[in-house]
């Protein structure tokens, strides 16, 4: 049989070899360097605009609360019983030198002359006169210096003396307005005269009481702006006491009143032997068994009307806030002075026994209370905590604040130092 070609059987053989056969393709350069790499997997980016839950908010909102009120406790309730002197500057002083704090400068007052000085001792200005009891009063940029029973006012202002007031009757008070205006209070034999004066000299207003007729004047106010003018008068009828405060308008209002007089309060049984006017001329009376804020409108309504409950010792005060020490019985039946401090609004920020003697107390322009007893000095916050005790090897005239709430000035003896308290 002979043999011959079929190309159908020749192409079913060839794709039978195929299947077995495996093509193998090398792979390129490209190839062979990614197939090299991790692989690449990718990550959900989150939004930008996540905000974090508002839990972790309060938690360091009130951490932070926490950290300030903690600083600030530590502050109010430390008591510093040490000090470092930073600067000192000698000084030389006459017998029965007072000082003072004005304009963040040095007033010193003697009966020979008034000194404003830096604190490193830098003279500002100065002025000499011959007082035998010289008394200061201070309003805003004005001073004035008077002799008490004597016949001498000076009138000082930040740039020095202004004017010289003379008179003919003896000085009792005198006040000064923040813009030069002093008021006087003149005693002779049984008649009181009130006269109020510019800061040139000039006479503005001049009226006189009669003691056995309209009482006896013992305490005078002046306002910020000259006013209002206020007294108080004490009278003694069938043998029981009584005080009239008698408040004095200068405005145009005030004049169409009997005397300028705007409004008068009669305490029956009290005697209030000062007064004054404070901030925002609120004013301010103390009597021996109560202490008085009249509001600053016309007709001057009070404000509030503090009984105390035991002698006052002592009074003081500055333009926010007053108090008095009074003496007070311990659960063991000790007698001690206690500490009273208020606000204008009579609300009491302080009221305790204070375990030291002195014989000055006074409210400093940082609200500090400064007792001093002669060489020892002691400082209570408005807390009621004391800040600073401490016996000094001289005597201390007075502590004046510096420009931190650790800083003083040391007012001592022939010397005055900057002091940091630790």
């Amino acid at each position: 049989m002979g043999c011959g070609y079929s190309p159908f059987l020749f192409e079913k053989a060839i794709l039978l070899y195929m299947e077995e056969f495996k093509i193998i393709t090398l792979p390129t350069k490209d190839q062979e360097e990614t197939s090299d790499k991790e692989p690449v997997i990718e990550e959900k980016i989150e939004d930008d605009d996540y905000t974090p839950p508002k839990k972790r908010y309060f938690v360091i909102v009130f951490l932070l609360l926490l950290a300030i009120g903690a600083f600030f406790v530590i502050k109010m309730t430390t008591c510093y019983e040490d000090y470092e002197v930073e600067k000192k500057w000698e000084r030389k002083d006459s017998a029965e030198s007072s000082y003072y704090s004005y304009n963040n400068n040095l007033l010193k007052v003697s009966a020979d002359g008034i000194f404003h000085t830096a604190y490193d001792g830098t003279l500002i200005w100065n002025y000499t006169y011959d007082m035998t009891n010289p008394s200061i009063d201070i309003s805003g940029d004005y001073i004035i210096v008077f002799d008490k029973k004597g016949t001498e006012v000076d009138i000082f202002s930040s740039k020095g003396f202004v004017k010289n007031l003379t008179t003919t009757t003896p000085i009792v008070d005198a006040k000064v307005a923040s813009q030069g205006t002093v008021a006087l209070m003149l005693e002779e034999n049984t008649t009181s005269y009130i006269q109020m004066f510019d800061k040139n000299g000039d006479l503005l207003v001049s009226g006189e009481l009669h003691h056995e007729s309209s009482g006896f004047p013992v305490s005078m106010a002046l306002s910020s702006d000259a006013t209002r003018l206020l007294l108080s008068i004490i009278n003694v009828d069938d043998g029981e006491i009584s005080t009239k405060l008698v408040f004095y308008d200068f405005t145009s209002r005030g004049k169409e009143e009997q005397d300028n007089i705007a409004a008068s309060h009669q305490y029956i049984g009290a005697l209030i032997p000062k007064v004054d006017f404070v901030s925002k001329d609120k004013a301010i009376a103390f009597s021996d068994s109560r202490i008085i804020i009249f509001n600053n409108n016309y007709k001057a309504t009070v404000a509030k009307d503090i009984s105390v409950p035991s002698e006052m010792k002592s009074i003081f005060y500055n333009d926010t806030h007053f108090g008095y020490i009074c003496e007070t019985a311990t659960e063991g039946g000790t007698v001690v002075d206690q500490l009273n401090v208020y606000n204008l609004f009579g609300f009491r920020c302080i009221s305790k026994p204070i375990d030291s003697s002195y014989a000055n107390i006074q409210i400093l322009d940082n609200n500090e209370i400064y007792i001093n007893n002669g060489k020892e000095a002691t400082l209570y916050n408005l807390q009621g905590f004391k800040k600073f005790t401490y016996t000094f090897e001289d005597v201390v005239y007075n502590l004046l604040p510096g420009a931190t709430s650790k800083r003083y000035y040391l007012i001592g003896e022939n010397k005055t130092e900057e002091i940091y308290l630790k």
